[in-house]
């Protein structure tokens, strides 16, 4: 009987990352010129932000306020370390004076690189390689 507690214990402790995720794969090389289910005009606003609070949604996640601000992200969830980092976890980068946010989906070996999964990364929804000290917040 404990043995099966556990089982269904652990089956319902899988957190609902993996289903933002999950989720946001669905939309793969999905191109701007095809989210118009965002109600956004991709060409002024950038719209990684936009695609991650769908994403949340449709994961029964509540985004940030604000969610288009990729920035506003850093208050998504709660705080993880970058080393502690696991696939589906949002993560927000600095991209010069700029923020972009994403899906943690793994780093290199040599922990330089991060590999995101998110919108508006070319201009489409797909993996993307990231320098893992752009990295300013990790969150679950």
């Amino acid at each position: 009987m404990k043995v099966i507690l556990v089982i269904v214990l652990t089956a319902l402790a899988v957190p609902c990352e993996a289903d933002m995720l999950g989720t946001a794969s669905k939309y793969k090389s999905m191109h701007e010129r095809s989210i118009s289910f965002l109600s956004i005009n991709p060409r002024r606003v950038s719209w990684c932000g936009a695609f991650l609070a769908f994403v949340a949604k449709r994961s029964s996640r509540q985004p940030p306020p604000n969610p288009n601000m990729a920035a506003s992200w850093r208050k998504f969830g709660k705080p993880v370390g970058v080393r502690s980092a696991r696939r589906g976890d949002v993560v927000v980068i600095r991209t010069g004076r700029r923020f972009h946010v994403s899906l943690f989906d793994h780093i290199d070996q040599r922990r330089q690189y991060v590999y995101l999964f998110g919108g508006n990364q070319s201009n489409r929804v797909q993996l993307s390689r990231y320098r893992a000290s752009s990295v300013v917040a990790v969150r679950r």
